[in-house]
């Protein structure tokens, strides 16, 4: 979360590239941007279930940018080491073209993904289709050409990399569940007070009272998206085993794997 906060302020301030410094309109979208990072930073350290547990996805890579690194570091295809794999590797079909296979790693995924069924429960968009579904023939009854079903193929890809959760480095692995096992140590944060704010105490008479009248008292409306909690360990376990139900384990995908070729069996 550090990187994620620091990284992208230091990417734009340092871009030689200034031309955008001078654009009111891409820094009106920086300054909102900033905001409503800040915005979630803030609630989340008040306790606010919703905003802590983005933080947490974000942490570890349930969601944004340290997903896709994660991905896209699982996906690296294997460099062939002899003559005889590059000959295979030429042969065989282009991406999205007709024969194409999607890599093992990721079937193996979206089927322990598929199976688990904890990302129903924590808002996550279940994964219906293991496979592209290619009509034989399009609406005129003609057969399907290939560029149509090689985009049908690339739209099915993408659009399952969009709700795939890649597994965690082992390090970071450990942490999270040392921490839901206690034997990691964790210490609630401090609470620290704004520096060279000042509260004043508001006078009992001001223009808004003697114009419009004695004001509404505090209603509930800021707690209509949740209620902050105090962060105690107790209340982090939870979040951390929320958090944890969303990464796959070896043992769930061989469970999915075994689940899918019994119904093949049969």
């Amino acid at each position: 979360m550090h990187d994620y906060v620091v990284q992208r302020f230091r990417q734009a301030s340092y871009d030689p590239r200034a031309k955008w410094r001078n654009d009111p309109r891409r820094q009106t979208a920086l300054r909102r941007a900033a905001h409503e990072k800040l915005c979630l930073l803030q609630r989340a350290n008040e306790g606010y279930i919703r905003p802590l547990e983005k933080v947490l996805r974000l942490s570890y890579g349930r969601k944004g940018r340290k997903r896709r690194e994660l991905l896209t570091a699982m996906l690296i295809p294997e460099l062939p080491t002899d003559h005889s794999a590059v000959e295979n590797m030429i042969q065989k079909p282009a991406m999205f073209e007709d024969g194409w296979m999607p890599p093992s790693i990721m079937m193996d995924l979206l089927r322990s993904q598929r199976h688990s069924g904890v990302g129903g429960q924590l808002n996550i968009r279940q994964i219906k289709e293991l496979a592209p579904v290619i009509p034989t023939e399009n609406s005129w009854g003609k057969p399907l050409s290939a560029s149509r079903r090689a985009r049908i193929r690339k739209k099915w890809y993408y659009k399952a990399l969009e709700n795939l959760l890649p597994p965690l480095p082992d390090a970071e692995l450990r942490i999270l569940d040392g921490l839901i096992s206690k034997t990691v140590p964790w210490s609630p944060p401090k609470k620290r007070k704004p520096v060279g704010v000042r509260s004043e105490p508001a006078p009992s008479l001001d223009a808004t009272f003697l114009t419009d009248g004695p004001q509404k008292d505090p209603t509930f409306r800021k707690y209509i998206n949740g209620r902050p909690h105090t962060i105690t360990r107790r209340f982090m376990e939870r979040m951390w085993r929320r958090i944890s139900n969303l990464v796959p384990r070896m043992t769930i995908m061989i469970m999915a794997f075994s689940k899918d070729l019994m119904k093949t069996a049969k």
